[in-house]
């Protein structure tokens, strides 16, 4: 997953940096920390300190929340920094005098900062990335945070041995100004320094709450958060209560601590580097939600079987390595389909006030096992924790469904915004297939004129005597299995006639299937008339008619595949129980591509743009008969739009939902026919494309459109 891009790769190398310095900074704090809060307090005030932090933190949630509507996170972000900066440095002067309330008051202070800064950076990196370049620049964003880990868990042991945790608060003053830095850089790149005001329809500014009860996929995520803030409380407290049994208070615990941080941070890196790309590709977004849950189920297993310090150690740090890598990865990729305003009003509800919500309820869970269980804490606490992880399974199923939702919802919401200029994209390329539903119904009843004229001339004699008003007449008396009909299915090859016997024969189809079926799968018959047969059978709605038209989807000529596909559009539009084998529908387009690509070997100059888009059309067709029509449509004019957004959103969508084995045929297929920049940009996704389609295709019903 490579940034072609200048303008996106240096955009992700800067996003980089400044999450190495964030994650850095909230490692190296997160030990400081705890280090000075245990030296000053009795690990029993510990649950205490986390529900205090947590409840302060909600405040700032919602505070964080209203700012983020009135203003992006280009202009917020650099501000958090700033003020996290000044606070280490008074917390820095006041430990001397007073360190209890210095410690206190880092407690606190890590607590409101360490998720507002989280949650503000991604929203910037949700702003700055379209869904599908996010997807190829996150995993270096993320790598550079477990960098970051590795960075301050190491600066934090080493100092540990010459310096007082104290001191480690001046250094995270220091390095939250060198972030503001990089955040104005990042935030220079394309995002918007301007408000986006969620509204209802009287105008008033809609809240966070409103947002969150209208939209279900927000509200998962939110429950997502809860669960894993208050799994992470309770492996914090278990964990905590461990280390300071274990060892001496002061540098001990720092160093121990630190130690801890940078052992997370080495293995985060190595699991970013080595399967964090790929885990994206192969499980997608939220199958790597849910390997969380299996990894402290098998860890909180093991801290049953063999309790202690490092059981406590294992899993807090396994939890917390695939928390802040392959979690926080696909986690934070859930958000790039969601329309700005909705965005800004939850995300940091959802990320810092659902937090402290669930840390609140892990703290409260430990404060009440504490109160009433003297001995045998621990294995109480990990049994809460293992069925908390179960209680994510099923919402990460619910979230996979949201996010196509969301992607299609974003199509449309981009299609209303680009719909006068995709609508000039979609300009039809056929003057034969432009005029095919204006000059032939698509009910293709005939004339009254036709059916009211009288026989003169016997059916066939009539067919073939090339007079204009005796083909007419004998057309309006076709009869199934008379010699006639054959004839009139010849007269779609002819330039004069054809539109005349199409209307007939539309007339008799369901009727004389089998007849036409016939005549389209004999190579002998004239393309001219082959071709037009699917046009006749696209108005039976009958599993016979589908066989047949499914059956020469496999034909030499392009032009009759073309038509056998849009035939096969109407007629599982207009009879859903027809059923449509997705083998056969794989094997179809993977038969195009080939097809395609041997064509672009062999032209001896580059391949008419037109002629790639029809092909790509006709590929979007055939999987229109096996997913859904609508969000396929618009992904295929997306492909062909002008702005990035648009092209992204649809990337994103296509690589969400196609089966793996037609992804891996088509997506090479895709740059070829619609040359796009590997970087892909735009923020939110799928809207009402029945605006954009062609001018050739609007008479076409909902159901049988394709995807042109």
């Amino acid at each position: 997953m490579r940034l072609a891009d200048p303008n996106e790769k240096r955009g992700a190398q800067v996003a980089a940096f400044t999450s190495l310095l964030l994650i850095a900074q909230q490692v190296a704090g997160k030990a400081a920390r705890d280090a000075l809060f245990l030296s000053s307090f009795h690990s029993s005030r510990l649950p205490w300190a986390m529900a205090g932090g947590a409840a302060v933190s909600l405040l700032s949630a919602y505070w964080l929340s209203r700012l983020m509507v009135k203003h992006s996170p280009a202009v917020v972000m650099p501000v958090l920094f700033g003020a996290s900066a000044g606070l280490f440095g008074f917390d820095w002067a006041l430990a001397p005098y007073a360190p209890r309330a210095a410690a206190l008051l880092v407690y606190l202070q890590t607590a409101v900062f360490g998720p507002m800064l989280i949650s503000t950076f991604w929203s910037l990196i949700n702003e700055r990335f379209d869904p599908h370049t996010a997807k190829r620049a996150v995993s270096r964003i993320a790598g550079g945070g477990t960098l970051g880990g590795v960075v301050g868990g190491l600066a934090a042991w080493r100092a540990s041995a010459f310096i007082q945790p104290v001191t480690v608060l001046l250094v995270l003053a220091l390095v939250n100004v060198l972030a503001v830095v990089g955040t104005l850089v990042t935030s220079a790149r394309r995002v918007p320094a301007t408000p986006v005001v969620a509204a209802d329809a009287a105008g008033a500014e809609v809240s966070p709450f409103v947002t969150l009860q209208t939209i279900p996929f927000l509200r998962n995520l939110a429950l997502l958060v809860a669960l894993g803030a208050a799994i992470s409380a309770l492996l914090d407290y278990t964990f905590g209560v461990q280390a300071a049994a274990s060892f001496a208070k002061g540098q001990p615990l720092l160093s121990f601590f630190a130690l801890f941080w940078l052992v997370v941070g080495v293995v985060s890196f190595l699991l970013q580097i080595a399967l964090g790309r790929v885990m994206l590709e192969k499980l997608g977004l939220a199958g790597n939600i849910a390997t969380l849950a299996g990894t402290i189920v098998l860890g909180g297993a093991f801290g049953l079987a063999v309790p202690g310090l490092a059981s406590a150690s294992v899993l807090r740090g396994a939890e917390a390595v695939h928390r802040n890598t392959l979690f926080r990865s696909a986690y934070e990729l859930f958000y790039t389909p969601v329309p700005e305003a909705s965005k800004r009003a939850t995300k940091a509800m959802i990320d810092v006030g659902f937090d402290r919500l669930g840390t609140v309820l892990g703290s409260g869970i430990a404060v009440v096992v504490v109160h009433f269980l003297a001995h045998g804490q621990g294995p109480v606490l990990l049994v809460a924790v293992v069925v908390l992880a179960l209680a994510t399974l099923p919402i990460a199923r619910q979230l996979h469904v949201g996010y196509v939702d969301a992607l299609q919802q974003g199509l449309r919401d981009d299609t209303a915004r680009l719909q006068d200029a995709a609508a000039d994209d979609s300009a039809p390329r056929s003057s034969e297939r432009a005029s095919r539903t204006s000059s032939v119904g698509r009910e293709g009843a005939p004339s009254p004129a036709l059916a009211q004229r009288a026989p003169r001339l016997s059916a066939v004699y009539a067919l073939a005597s090339g007079d204009a008003e005796e083909i007419e007449n004998a057309l309006g008396r076709l009869e199934p299995g008379e010699p006639a009909v054959a004839c009139a299915i010849a007269l779609l090859g002819d330039p004069a006639q054809h539109e005349n016997a199409l209307r007939a024969l539309r007339t008799s189809a369901p009727r004389i299937t089998g007849q036409l079926v016939d005549a389209l799968l004999d190579p002998d018959t004239e393309l001219d008339v082959r071709r037009r047969i699917p046009r006749v059978l696209s108005a039976c709605s009958t599993q016979r008619a589908a066989d047949g038209l499914l059956l020469a989807i496999a034909d030499e000529h392009f032009e009759v595949r073309y038509e056998c596909g849009r035939a096969l559009l109407d007629v599982t539009g207009a009879n859903p129980q027809i059923t449509i084998s997705p083998v056969e529908i794989t094997n179809a387009v993977r038969r195009e591509v080939e097809d395609a690509q041997q064509l672009a070997r062999a032209a001896s100059s580059q391949v008419d743009p037109e002629m790639a888009r029809e092909r790509l059309e006709h590929v979007f067709t055939m999987l229109s008969l096996m997913l859904e029509r609508e969000p396929l449509r618009m992904a295929f004019v997306a492909l062909h739009h002008h702005d990035d957004k648009f092209r992204g959103t649809a990337l994103e969508y296509l690589d969400t939902v196609l089966p793996s084995d037609i992804r891996e045929v088509i997506w090479p297929y895709l740059g070829g026919a619609a040359p796009l920049a590997h970087p892909r940009s735009a923020s939110q996704l799928l809207a009402d494309l029945a605006g954009l389609a062609a001018p050739s295709d609007a008479n076409r019903t909902s159901s049988s459109e394709t995807p042109s």
